[in-house]
């Protein structure tokens, strides 16, 4: 059975599906690996909305930004600079240079899913929302860099004003952005359809069907083309769709019609 017409089942041929069972499972893979970059778009766009929203509160937040450099590791300004906050919906930036305010000051400040950068005295702090990805991989949630690193030592005013006002947000960032939602799509619906399989795997028993877990598993992935399709279209119009039952439930009903008429297994009598 080829890719085209394991296709053409998953859309136009439904009660077909129960042939499934004899595809190769590298060809019904595709279908799984196809499925989950569907389900990663929309995520894909909404993370890129969320950097857009960053990057236009950060082009306000550049205007604000006095001339500064670094000396000796400390942050230097022309006399009669002070030191301000800024808040937007998005991004809490603090410019220190008196070094009235500390890292923990700027801890306190972050509610919700407010990132926190500031320009202290002697520190660069910033600080992202707190989730259990970010704790596990970075310890903390909380970065802080001395001004005496290499990488911050000809920071300035104008260099971030510059890169400030760029407002196109680059290839390589969607590209790294996609790739990062195609992993958890990818294994949420695998662990999705597995489950799935257990609930098609009980039907099929109840109806003495002679399919296996494993040809349960293929018929399932195929069948859940269609609904994938459906939720990513909604997902683009109302993006708190929830995509994961309805490709669950969906993908279940499917199946059933795809393996109603399949012989029946006969007792002994």
């Amino acid at each position: 059975m080829t890719i085209v017409q394991l296709f053409k089942i998953a859309f136009f041929r439904i009660p077909d599906l129960k042939f499934v069972k004899k595809a190769e499972f590298s060809k019904v893979i595709v279908f799984l690996l196809s499925a989950s970059v569907l389900i990663a778009v929309p995520m894909t766009i909404n993370v890129l909305g969320v950097f857009r929203d960053v990057q236009a509160d950060g082009q306000k937040i550049g205007e604000s930004i006095p001339d500064f450099t670094i000396e000796n590791g400390k942050l230097a300004t022309t006399p009669g600079t002070q030191g301000f906050i800024y808040q937007t919906d998005s991004i809490i930036f603090t410019f220190d240079p008196d070094g009235n305010r500390t890292p923990a000051d700027i801890a306190s400040d972050v509610t919700g899913s407010v990132i926190a950068v500031a320009l202290l005295k002697d520190q660069l702090v910033i600080r992202i929302p707190s989730s259990g990805l970010s704790t596990s991989m970075l310890d903390s949630n909380q970065l802080e860099f001395d001004y005496s690193e290499p990488a911050l030592r000809n920071l300035n005013g104008q260099a971030i004003r510059e890169a400030l006002s760029n407002q196109a947000i680059p290839w390589l960032i969607k590209l790294i952005v996609f790739f990062v939602a195609l992993y958890p799509s990818f294994v949420s619906l695998l662990i999705t359809l597995v489950m799935g399989t257990f609930i098609a795997t009980i039907y099929t028993r109840l109806k003495r069907f002679s399919y296996t877990f494993f040809e349960n598993l293929k018929i399932l992935i195929v069948s859940a083309a269609l609904p994938t399709l459906i939720s990513v279209i909604v997902q683009l119009l109302l993006p708190s769709f929830d995509a994961t039952t309805f490709i669950l439930f969906g993908s279940l009903f499917l199946f059933t019609q795809g393996v109603k008429h399949s012989p029946k297994i006969q007792f002994k009598t």
